[in-house]
């Protein structure tokens, strides 16, 4: 996929996100590429409590078979190793047919992803498609402080994820 086509890409999947927390009446500000690692923004009607979303788009993200998994993959960059922070979230976007938000926290994108791989890639097992996909309602919790959405944010569930990618090495 030329450069273009991936800027457009990523744009429909920023404006997408962007879209989805303005309907839930969620405060969504896009940084427009001025944050290099934040493209959006959001935070409770309040304004007491933000989130950092760094949004990643394919066009297809699922794979039917990736170490040993069905799930879904997208590129990252090595910057996101050992970055993470209860407040800072991944929307995985798949735009394949019908679009598709993975809200991911950065906890498991940081453990994943390793600084000897030739391309940084994040794959979400299907298994994880629960707890992941469409999960507006925990993102709304966490900006209301809610325990369970906090817990998540700061959480590995193993039992879910691909097992050696526990560790940031």
């Amino acid at each position: 996929m030329g450069t273009g086509k991936s800027q457009f890409t990523g744009a429909a999947g920023q404006f997408y996100v962007a879209y989805g927390l303005s309907t839930r009446e969620i405060n969504a500000a896009m940084t427009l590429g001025n944050a290099p690692s934040v493209d959006l923004m959001a935070s409770s009607p309040d304004g007491k409590r933000t989130i950092s979303i760094q949004v990643k788009t394919s066009r297809n993200a699922y794979r039917r078979n990736r170490y040993g998994h069905e799930g879904f993959e997208w590129d990252v960059n090595k910057g996101v190793i050992g970055k993470h922070h209860e407040s800072f979230w991944y929307a995985f976007v798949d735009l394949n047919k019908n679009p598709k938000v993975f809200f991911v926290p950065s906890l498991w994108v940081a453990n994943f992803v390793k600084s000897d791989w030739s391309r940084f890639m994040y794959f979400l097992p299907k298994a994880a498609e629960d707890i992941t996909l469409e999960r507006w309602d925990i993102l709304q919790g966490y900006l209301a402080n809610d325990e369970s959405a906090i817990k998540w944010a700061n959480d590995w569930p193993e039992e879910k994820l691909v097992k050696w990618g526990t560790s940031t090495e």
